[in-house]
């Protein structure tokens, strides 16, 4: 009788053990769909950041380069004569 409690404790236990690592093993697997579903998330925020930035840059470069056409178009020089007189040339 004594070996028939202690075989019921020990197949208790041991059912015990395998229900409790069978869900931190759910719980696990849980976690690191999660983890993928973040860093899925992040990705994407960071690839729209990105793609943000980067027409706030081709914009910029475009306003830039429109000015420097522009000025280039009318080109105000100062000019230093031999007498120390300052003139300004617009180019043609």
């Amino acid at each position: 009788m004594k070996e028939l409690g202690i075989f019921l404790a020990g197949f208790a236990s041991g059912w015990v053990v395998r229900s409790t690592v069978d869900s931190s093993r759910g719980l696990a697997v849980s976690g690191v769909s999660a983890v993928f579903g973040t860093l899925e998330r992040v990705r994407r925020v960071l690839a729209i950041e990105k793609e943000h930035l980067e027409d706030l840059v081709a914009e910029g470069k475009a306003k830039h380069d429109a000015k420097r056409r522009r000025a280039s178009q009318g080109v105000v020089a100062s000019v230093t004569s031999a007498n120390g007189s300052v003139a300004s040339v617009r180019a043609a």
